[in-house]
């Protein structure tokens, strides 16, 4: 599929809008205009030239290198990559108002503009001072709320950012109107549920309204949820946090198209962002404990980019190659599963086919029935008969293969009817059948040497052991740190120090746990006093504050 289906070009016609016909009216009507003229001097900038009647002649300046969008929807400011995202008035979204780019640029400008006096002597210093438009859209494309630096993780999140609406006065979190014009699985999980939103493939925004165009079911889909197979099967909070995490895959050098794919996917290049991993749903004792997963060696290699430690570039914005895969790295695939790598065993020691075939990827399906994630079920069955085959399988949304087109598939190809298979070798005690298949992972741009912290990286503060990481240490035998952490490690080195020579003297009274309680008491008008090891009560005014 080519990109055009995903292009956002609203933003674009807003903004030649603005340029060509709101701004110069509105210049009209403040300033004495004889002249204007806008011309487009590159892939991303414009210049524009404004001519007023001053003193019996003519006063003109230029505003040069003034931004200017891609047909995506993309603005590059001096090498940053920034987008407007769309405002929309209220949640009922067939009727409500939106404003892109060229409409709040407008607002901006009309804020600052004053309508100045007939006889002002103009010359161009005048002129920039009273209109200094190029500082004011660079200053709105910078401080505007709407205005918002392009997320350049990976192509999805390039693609998807410009597509989204921010609705600025939430009456409901679901509405009957949102169907066909926004996508119903890509939206943040937070408190902002219900007002940020991804327009559908089959909406667009035209004369100041979200239109339907297409209301197929796939085109009520946004640019991320498009590209999941099998979505049909899968619970919609989990696609939730699929579509999101999706657009948080750090992307390969060396991309690998995915064996199960929609037919929906672009001809684009640096689009594929993960792996095709053999993947078998087993219990494997600790290690697949809640959101657990082991990996194996080469499929750790294979999640890397090991041979390519540069800085590489996608969309005119620099990225950082990620190096090898380690334990506390983040993991996810296109139906919302997501886990952390716990372990990485040589491929010796990973569960094998009945051919040899070592498993790549472990994670438990304990998990399966309260998440309902099983699209990735059937994902896993398709891949072994696209490995079978030798092309892709198309499963596209709402129109996946069905059960019995499946267990056909299978039986021609003289693979198991029901996708289960009996693993053997290394810890061959799981007996039992399970499912076995390949399914695409991506790696998550949450790893761990970014999420560690040292006490030179922040300011001084109180150091904060949760219960896991006590019972982690304990597990591992670190009884020494969990002695240093809970008795002598401190920013005060002297009371470590009085503590390691020995028992420490008691504090003379009051305790400050007693002095406390003198204060709450005299705050009820009673007053206490401690003498001689004996306390003496009586009653006096209230203590005030």
């Amino acid at each position: 599929m080519t990109t055009d289906k995903f292009r956002a070009d609203w933003h674009k016609a807003s903004y030649d809008r603005f340029l060509n016909d709101r701004l110069p009216q509105l210049l009209a009507d403040r300033l004495p205009l004889v002249g204007y003229t806008s011309t487009i001097t590159d892939s991303h900038t414009c210049a524009v030239i404004v001519t007023v009647a001053g003193n019996g002649a003519k006063v003109a300046t230029t505003f040069t290198d003034l931004p200017y969008p891609t047909s995506e929807g993309i603005f590059n400011l001096h090498g940053e990559l920034r987008t407007v995202v769309p405002w929309v008035a209220h949640s009922d979204l067939d009727r409500a108002a939106v404003k892109c780019v060229g409409e709040l640029l407008y607002e901006w400008v009309d804020e600052r503009l004053g309508e100045a006096a007939n006889d002002l002597p103009w010359d161009e210093t005048l002129l920039r001072a009273w209109l200094p438009l190029d500082k004011w859209i660079h200053d709105f494309m910078q401080h505007h709320r709407h205005a918002q630096t392009l997320d350049v993780t990976n192509w999805s999140a390039r693609i998807s950012h410009p597509r989204r609406i921010i609705i600025e006065q939430r009456t409901a979190l679901i509405t009957p109107s949102q169907w066909g014009r926004v996508d119903p699985f890509e939206m943040p999980e937070g408190p902002n549920l219900g007002r940020i939103f991804a327009l559908s493939l089959g909406a667009s925004i035209r004369d100041g309204a979200i239109v339907i165009d297409d209301d197929s079911p796939e085109a009520t889909l946004g640019s991320t949820s498009v590209m999941i197979p099998c979505l049909e099967h899968d619970d919609p909070n989990r696609l939730l946090m699929g579509a999101n995490m999706m657009r948080q895959w750090l992307p390969y050098t060396e991309p690998e198209p995915a064996l199960v794919q929609t037919g929906n996917e672009p001809n684009a290049p640096h689009f594929w962002c993960g792996r095709n991993l053999l993947t078998a749903f087993i219990p494997w004792g600790e290690d697949t404990f809640e959101d657990g997963i082991v990996l194996s060696k080469s499929a750790a290699q294979r999640l890397s980019n090991l041979h390519h430690t540069e800085v590489g570039w996608i969309g005119g914005q620099p990225f950082d190659l990620y190096h090898e895969i380690e334990p506390g790295d983040k993991l996810s695939n296109r139906h919302g599963a997501k886990g952390v790598v716990c372990r990485i065993l040589a491929d010796d020691q990973m569960p094998q086919l009945a051919d040899g075939t070592p498993v790549e990827l472990i994670v438990s399906s304990l998990r399966l029935p309260g998440r309902m994630t099983l699209g990735h079920l059937r994902e896993a069955v398709l891949g072994r008969l696209a490995r079978h085959e030798g092309t892709p399988v198309i499963a596209p949304p709402f129109h996946g293969p069905s059960e019995a087109e499946i267990r056909q598939r299978l039986i021609a190809a003289d693979l198991p009817v029901d996708g289960m298979e009996t693993l053997r070798g290394a810890r061959s005690a799981y007996v039992h059948p399970s499912l076995v298949g390949w399914v695409y992972w991506g790696r998550t741009n949450h790893l761990a040497r970014d999420k560690m912290a040292f006490a030179v990286d922040a300011p001084q503060q109180g150091q904060l052991l949760g219960d896991l990481e006590v019972a982690a240490l304990r597990k591992v035998g670190a009884t020494e740190i969990l002695r240093e952490h809970f008795l002598t490690r401190a920013a005060n080195a002297a009371a470590p120090a009085a503590l390691a020579i020995g028992s420490v003297a008691q504090a003379a009274p009051p305790t400050p746990q007693f002095v406390q309680l003198q204060q709450r008491l005299a705050a009820a008008g009673i007053q206490v006093a401690l003498v001689d090891d004996a306390l003496h009560f009586s009653f006096g005014a209230v203590a005030e504050g």
